[in-house]
């Protein structure tokens, strides 16, 4: 397996981790909608992860959708940024890592499969 899809994997992996943290800290500051909503995609990244595992074919693609979905609802929250200076620096480093997590996805990801294709174009020589 190459060191882009372990890394790849890695995020996913760290991704679901830290989603477990969310959960967490999230447990006692926001109403209970959101954080069945938040266990929700905890939920949905779970399963990206068990189909990375199993090499699902369409598990990276899973994964950019959630990637794209985390940042679109995550990113234009002010409160997320009012995290730092208010103190709460356990909130704004979940912020921040999962955000970071998130775009070195949607950037490795298309890398990752541009790679993959090429090589499956390349005609074998004997």
């Amino acid at each position: 397996m190459s060191r882009l899809r372990k890394t790849i994997d890695a995020l996913v992996y760290a991704t679901v981790c830290l989603g477990f943290v969310l959960l967490y800290v999230a447990n006692e500051v926001v109403p209970g909608w959101l954080l069945a909503a938040l266990f929700f995609g905890v939920f949905l990244y779970g399963l990206a992860a068990l189909a990375v595992v199993k090499r699902y074919s369409w598990a990276y693609y899973f994964v950019m959708a959630l990637a794209i979905l985390v940042l679109a609802l995550s990113l234009p929250q002010p409160e997320h940024y009012a995290f730092a200076t208010n103190g709460q620096t356990l909130s704004f480093l979940v912020f921040a890592i999962g955000g970071a997590i998130q775009i070195s996805l949607l950037v490795l990801i298309p890398v990752h499969i541009w790679r993959g294709r090429s090589r499956s174009a390349k005609p074998n020589r004997a």
